[in-house]
């Protein structure tokens, strides 16, 4: 063949591929797929089933159903059953995973009686009755420990170091790859820790979602293991774990992450400047904030003859030690608040009930109440002020805020639950629950407690149950908020008084109340300055500039509080008392690991305070340079999950 003839092959080879590639192209333009980004493809693919009401929510007989079937879902998919519990060694006698994962009821007690102050507290005597049936995990389940490291870290969004933020993809991809779990996997959150209900498991579950997992992926455990044992299902004793087969998945193969689930500490504070979180429920440019704290406290021990002594510590028959332990004369049994005040006679002195509002009929001789007026021996309705049970500066909430239980609703986490075992409510049960408290999902919602896992239970409630679309969770809670203060006490006159928990009916409708031990003041910031509470009064004078932001108040939270009261202060506090028959006088314990611990801020940090979000988002994968090995396990400030 001639190179000319040569030449014009090649050009009629080259015109017929181009025709067929032009008819190809027009094929694929004229088809119902997209194969324009095979990427969206992916990933609508992925989260399809995303929008489907409760998919992220399992019962306990779908569960065993999967354990039967070997461990896989109907359609044939592996599931990793994670057993969420908070803690690591070093917290109490033993480790979570020793006691309340293994079924160990003798090492369960322990950790109760270290927890709750010995064997006389209401948890410890419920659980003490529990058989052994209830205590252990789901076969073949694995210990997650959210305090070994991986699934809250220490990070800052700019002004200050807190301790429960969410997790790094670094961290979160190495955890992962610890239990072996890849993209397609169904991971099961449930736990085997009945004293901490729900708060790991949606901890978890938030935390996975704001990675970027599809909902059905992963599934909470409605009620737990004892929603599971309740039906009569086995659970496996002991520590032996299946064999895993570490992965190599790291977060960011996920088609997309949902960062805005979270909140920063910088736009929380912005809502608050720009006046939207105290707008009234009917302006409909409101931002719900919901103080998520449990219980409320609105109560004190009363000391009607003014002795320094509340009047409760002063029983005929019976004594009290420093430990604020009684004996009873007759028999020298040792007697908790709790029994003295609420089963000690008949009837109880103080009448309780867990569901109605106030919980304690009023007037008595024991027990004080605060007012929208003050503080009153006469009742009223009560100014519910949630506790912080970690590190801070000051107590009070952010401003705007509302409490989960108040003299119109009652949202604390029983009421959102089911008595039986623990387990959700449906969304028609809940919605009209929360419509009292002014929550219909019609505007954007805010989370916090005390360090993102009580919170984390309602942000699931409002968007995983109610199907509320804008819910945000402020993962750095009051263990950030509250230690960001630019302000100190100068004296002792808006100083909390000693708080004291107790149990009316463990684990029944309201585990807990929490009292005084004497009536408080509280201030709050005017505009210009601080001013008493109820009197209106200027309290300047026992303000000063101070507090972790050296008075640098840009980042300052105490301003942008309501119901402010200082926690003690070691150079404040007086213990002149301490360790004496009168230590009840002093009406105030100091503890460094709680009031004013040593947390690092950054008072000049100019930036938006949203850092993590930032960090979170650049995430392309670990690297050598992104860490890899494992991260040390950390016992938080104030204990909890």
């Amino acid at each position: 063949m001639s190179e000319k003839a040569i030449k014009k092959t090649k050009l009629m080879i080259f015109a017929l591929l181009g025709v067929a590639i032009i008819a190809t192209l027009v094929m694929w333009g004229c088809s119902n797929k997209s194969y324009d980004n095979p990427v969206a493809e992916s990933t609508a693919a992925y989260y399809k089933n995303d929008a489907k009401a409760g998919i992220s929510l399992v019962e306990a007989s779908t569960v065993k159903d999967w354990v039967d079937a070997g461990g896989k879902t109907e359609d044939g998919k592996r599931i990793v059953i994670l057993d969420c519990v908070p803690n690591a060694s070093g917290v109490f006698s033993y480790s979570d995973t020793e006691s309340w994962f293994a079924g160990d009821k003798a090492k369960v007690l322990q950790n109760l009686s270290d927890q709750y102050g010995g064997t006389t507290s209401a948890q410890y005597k419920s659980f003490n009755g529990m058989p052994e049936s209830m205590f252990g995990h789901i076969p073949g389940a694995i210990p997650n420990v959210s305090h070994e490291g991986y699934e809250v870290a220490v990070r800052n969004d700019g002004p200050i170091d807190a301790e429960h933020e969410v997790g790094t993809g670094t961290l979160i991809s190495q955890m992962l790859q610890k239990y072996g779990v890849t993209k397609d996997d169904v991971i099961v959150i449930s736990t085997s820790r009945y004293d901490y209900p729900g708060f790991c498991p949606s901890r978890l579950w938030w935390t996975l979602y704001y990675w970027g997992f599809a909902k059905e992926n992963i599934r909470v455990l409605n009620g737990g293991n004892k929603a599971y044992a309740m039906k009569g299902y086995p659970l496996q004793k002991g520590v032996t774990l299946p064999v895993v087969t570490p992965s190599s998945f790291d977060v960011a193969q996920l088609p997309q992450r949902h960062l805005e689930s979270r909140i920063s500490v910088g736009e929380l504070i912005a809502l608050v400047d720009s006046g939207r979180t105290s707008l009234p429920d009917s302006d409909p440019n409101q931002v719900v904030v919901l103080d998520t704290r449990q219980p409320p406290v609105a109560y004190y021990l009363a000391d009607q003859n003014s002795d320094g002594i509340p009047d409760v510590f002063q029983l005929a028959e019976y004594t009290v030690a420093s430990n604020k332990l009684f004996t009873r004369t007759s028999d020298a049994a040792l007697l908790t608040l709790s029994e003295i005040l609420f089963k000690e006679t008949t009837p109880a002195r103080v009448p309780f009930s867990g569901t109605t509002n106030p919980p304690i009929t009023l007037p008595n001789p024991y027990v004080g109440i605060t007012t929208p007026t003050g503080p009153s021996l006469t009742g009223g309705t009560p100014m519910a002020i949630p506790l912080g049970a970690k590190g801070a500066a000051f107590e009070g909430i952010v401003k705007g805020a509302k409490v989960t239980k108040a003299g119109a609703w009652n949202i604390t986490v029983p009421a959102l639950t089911r008595t039986t075992d623990g387990g959700y409510l449906t969304k028609a049960e809940l919605l009209p629950i929360l419509a009292k408290a002014g929550i219909d999902g019609t505007k954007p919602i805010v989370v916090y407690c005390n360090s993102g896992a009580l919170a984390s239970i309602y942000w699931y409630v409002f968007h995983e149950i109610c199907e509320f679309k804008d819910v945000r969770m402020y993962d750095g809670s009051w263990q950030e908020w509250a230690m960001l203060a630019a302000y100190e006490p100068t004296d002792n006159t808006y100083i909390m008084t000693d708080d004291y928990t107790t149990f009316p009916s463990y684990p029944a409708a309201s585990p807990s109340v929490v009292f005084f031990a004497g009536p408080n003041k509280y201030l709050e910031w005017n505009g210009t300055k601080f001013v008493d509470k109820y009197t209106g009064a200027d309290a300047s004078s026992h303000v000063k500039a101070g507090g972790p932001l050296g008075g640098i108040a840009k980042w300052d939270t105490i301003t942008r509080s309501e119901h402010v009261m200082f926690r003690p202060t070691k150079t404040i506090n007086d213990n002149a008392l301490k360790g004496t028959a009168n230590e009840l006088k002093m009406l105030r314990t100091y503890s460094g690991a709680v009031d004013w611990p040593s947390i690092t801020t950054y008072p000049n940090y100019s930036g938006t305070g949203n850092l993590i979000y930032e960090q979170d988002k650049a995430y392309t994968g670990v690297t050598a340079t992104s860490g890899g090995s494992t991260p040390t396990a950390f016992i938080p400030k104030g204990g909890g999950c």
